[in-house]
Parts: C-alpha cells; structure tokens; sequence
C-alpha cells in the first residue's frame, strides 16, 4: 500500500474515532458504556497516527496522538495520555525541527 492509501485509511479511522468519541458524549451512552467507546477511540487515533507516520505526515500524526491524549485525559489514564503526548511532540517535531514550542498540545495541567 502506497503512502496516499496509508494516508486515506487514517482518514477513514480519524473519522469513525469522531464519531465514537461524540456518540459516547450522549446521556445514554455515559450510562451504558461510554468510556468503552473512548477508549475504542484513542485506540482508533493512536492507529491512524501511526498510519501517518508511515506515510512520513508527521503534522497530521501529530494531531492524531494529540487527540489521543485528550481522550486519555477524560478516562483519567494520566499515563497514557503522557505517552501520546510526548508521541505528538515528537511527530510535531519532526514536521518542523526548528520550531520551538508547541502550542495546544495540552490545555488542561496535567
């Protein structure tokens, strides 16, 4: 498989994360197994990340395990969340090795 089919295929599991991650928002959900639907989730951004990194998009890999770690934050896993993030570092830091900071990877202390 070529790099645009690595690519596509994180796309495609970016957008079922998506939608896990807003079906497990609804009450219903939050009573009946939401947090299984987050944790299927990260384990759908963690996939398309690695997905990107294959196809050397080191932004977009960044994002995904960013996102990752958000959702690790909401499941109280402080671990897990601290592994996507340093992975979203150093993806970011590979798109741009001269960049210095970066910004919004985690907007709650952790």
């Amino acid at each position: 498989m070529d790099n645009s089919g690595k690519e596509k295929e994180a796309l495609a599991l970016i957008a079922e994360a998506e939608k896990k991650t807003k079906s497990s928002q609804s009450f219903f959900a939050s009573m009946f197994g939401g947090s299984s639907k987050l944790e299927e989730a990260c384990e759908m951004y963690i996939r398309a990340a690695n997905m990107f990194k294959m196809a050397k998009n080191w932004s977009a890999a960044g994002n995904a395990f960013a996102q990752a770690g958000q959702l690790h934050l909401q499941q109280q896993s402080k671990h897990d969340a601290a592994t996507s993030f340093i992975d979203a570092g150093n993806a970011f830091k590979k798109a741009d090795p001269q960049a210095i900071t970066v910004k919004g990877l985690c907007q709650d202390p952790v």
